[in-house]
């Protein structure tokens, strides 16, 4: 059972993916604000934390807004190139666990320099194979220099992104990938050619650590 709603949960992603090309009080926010690109955006009530930790850890200093996980990609397009300088924007928590579970994925806006900033303010980790936010972001730094990619969602345990071209070697990569992410192929789509054939069709990655 575990694989097979791992394998639901990773084609929801997918999905999500393929779309690409509770209220807290608020003082009034200054035009050009997050707040105000958030509320304009999301037409939400913007919260003045976003979560890590499958949302039961708030995290103050930047600001988020519940949307749904369908439309939360769009939603990040509109908003990515309005946000002010020292803010990076993504696709927080879609799998909350907190006590009331709130539905729907947030909208985060938040303070970072560069796309990397994103798996640090989700905390992203692969604890179960022994492996860091710090780790993680290395390894994602490599593929940047070497085919460019887009992160634009990053939580607990998962980080999407695009490749912003396909590696020439694909069955090397992979192999990498898998190497890096089993849980892709072994709670995902089941063997490495399944995973080269998607990552080559899509040129979208759904990284996510069980």
């Amino acid at each position: 059972m575990k694989r097979y709603a791992a394998i639901g949960r990773m084609f929801a992603l997918l999905l999500a993916a393929s779309g690409l090309n509770a209220c807290v009080g608020t003082t009034t926010a200054p035009q050009g604000s997050p707040q105000t690109l958030l509320a304009a955006v999301t037409k939400s009530d913007v919260r003045e934390f976003w979560t890590n930790d499958f949302g039961r850890v708030k995290r103050t200093g930047g600001f988020s807004a519940i949307v749904p996980v369908e439309s939360a990609q769009t939603l990040l397009e509109s908003i990515r190139g309005k946000v002010p300088a020292g803010y990076v924007a993504f696709v927080g928590t879609t799998h909350n666990l907190d006590d009331p579970r709130i539905k729907g994925a947030e909208l985060v806006v938040a303070p970072g320099q560069d796309q990397f900033d994103i798996v640090r303010l989700a905390a992203t980790d692969a604890v179960n194979h022994d492996m860091t936010t710090d780790q993680i972001i290395e390894e994602l730094k490599r593929w940047d220099g070497q085919f460019g990619i887009d992160i634009w969602q990053a939580e607990t345990d998962t980080v999407q992104l695009k490749l912003k071209s396909i590696p020439e070697d694909l069955p090397e990569f992979s192999q990498r990938l898998y190497e890096f992410c089993p849980d892709i192929v072994d709670q995902g789509v089941g063997d490495i050619e399944s995973l080269q054939a998607a990552v080559k069709q899509e040129g979208v990655i759904v990284l996510w650590w069980d």
